[in-house]
């Protein structure tokens, strides 16, 4: 009796050591399994991308976020007298109009400013805002010239994070200069920005205003001009162009870019001349650059990671063809070794992305598990040319999805014809094998 439970016990290890079906369950099983680890590493890229950019904006708070910069707009108060039941009440209220001609120029000077392992792109920019209005004419609003206010007119420009400003702004007036005041006249348009007080006793007025400003990442205008233009520069060779209107003309090159807008006012929402609070800017049409930094880490780590799943299961087939073809016996904690040594390699990459960048840190990491696995195999496969194949294979993978991860358009095209290819070849070599017979055999083998 002790004899017949002890061959049962056999023929049911026999049989889980030597079944096909129970080999692919077992690494369909740890693959899985390995999922676990994986996406512990992909929370991980997220909280230090986190922290990365809670870094960021701590040293922007400091130095100057992002600017944008609204106007100038020339705000004149005006009565309007209501009569009701026979007692006269004045209210005051204002219009806004709009510069019939704005030119900024600008030059932005890129700095880095680091804290701890995290950088943030900053910059300084020295801007010149100039143009002309026109004399207002409060006919083409139905208000009374003669109930305007006209001593109290005020110019105001927009400028989001005050913090940045790094000089005192004077306005040149029609060759009259005053410095402007913290304050816009007209809160309910502009949130935050300067004014100064007008004189408004000729046709035409010239207006000059030099702007000195630190900010980070993106510097934005609104196009308040009937005709607007815009010409920027910069040392920094990786611009984004972003808004409402893209530049007219641009010219990027290592050594920094150039780029011009020109924008009317019939590309926008608003019109030249309104009261009170009739309109607003659009953020939908404000316009301009960010500083872009060219290499994202984290961003390229979090898109290897997603490769994970493919590298293992590529690895444990090479494994599985080993085995079923050359007769070995690997154990299904070999498997899980393996696929644990793959999953180390995310962490080792966004370790040493962090210090000496993506594409040595990726180099690091796969020599480094390439390595580790290849030596292990040579000890668990007993033939060296084996564990060097396996070798290759793994450094083709991981060369494979290192060029992938440097493409941006073709990514999803190039990965797509990769594992294309890579089935194919499975599909190849194992053509001719008869999977029942070969089950077979490892049955009367052993």
């Amino acid at each position: 009796m002790e004899n017949q439970e002890f061959t049962v016990v056999n023929r049911i290890g026999h049989w889980l050591k030597t079944s096909l079906l129970v080999k692919l369950a077992a690494m369909g099983f740890i693959t899985l399994l390995l999922l676990i680890p994986n996406a512990m590493i992909q929370s991980m890229i997220h909280e230090r991308q986190g922290r990365q950019n809670e870094a960021i904006h701590e040293i922007s708070r400091s130095w100057g976020g992002a600017q944008s910069v609204a106007g100038p707009v020339l705000t004149i108060p005006y009565e309007e007298i209501t009569v009701f039941e026979g007692k006269k009440t004045i209210m005051v209220w204002t219009a806004h109009f709009l510069p019939d001609e704005l030119n900024v120029e600008g030059d932005l000077a890129p700095e880095i400013r680091r804290r701890s392992i995290y950088d943030a792109v900053l910059f300084q920019s020295n801007l010149t805002i100039s143009g002309s209005f026109k004399q207002p004419d409060f006919r083409l609003l139905n208000i009374d010239p003669k109930r305007v206010l006209w001593d109290q007119a005020k110019l105001s420009v927009g400028i989001s994070g005050m913090a940045g400003i790094k000089s005192t702004l004077d306005l040149d007036w029609n060759g009259s200069s005053q410095r402007m005041e913290p304050g816009a006249a007209c809160p309910q348009l502009i949130n935050s920005g300067v004014s100064a007080p007008v004189t408004l006793d000729d046709e035409t007025y010239r207006f000059s205003i030099p702007v000195k400003l630190n900010g980070s990442g993106a510097l934005q205008f609104q196009p308040v001009g009937k005709e607007t233009r815009l010409n920027l520069k910069s040392t920094w060779p990786s611009p984004g162009f972003s808004g409402g209107f893209l530049p007219d003309s641009r010219t990027i090159s290592a050594s920094g870019f150039e780029a011009s807008w020109q924008i009317l006012d019939l590309n926008r929402n608003y019109p030249q001349q309104w009261k009170s609070s009739d309109f607003k800017f659009d953020d939908a049409t404000a316009f301009g650059v960010s500083l872009v930094k060219p290499v994202d880490e984290y961003a390229k780590n979090s898109r290897s990671a997603k490769y994970a799943i493919l590298v293992i299961g590529l690895t444990f087939l090479t494994y599985f063809f080993f085995e079923v073809l050359r007769h070995f016996h690997i154990h299904p904690f070999q498997y899980l070794l393996v696929g644990l040594a793959i999953s180390v390699f995310y962490l080792l990459l966004i370790s040493l992305s962090e210090h000496i960048g993506f594409n040595m840190a990726y180099f690091a990491a796969a020599v480094a598990t390439v390595g580790l696995i290849t030596v292990y195999s040579a000890s668990v496969l007993q033939i060296r040319r084996l564990a060097i194949q396996l070798g290759l294979i793994l450094s083709g993978i991981y060369g494979f999805i290192f060029v992938v991860l440097q493409l941006e358009d073709f990514a999803l095209l190039v990965g797509s014809l990769g594992i294309f290819i890579a089935l194919a070849l499975v599909m190849y070599h194992s053509r001719k094998v008869n999977w029942y017979e070969l089950n077979d055999l490892k049955m009367k083998e052993n």
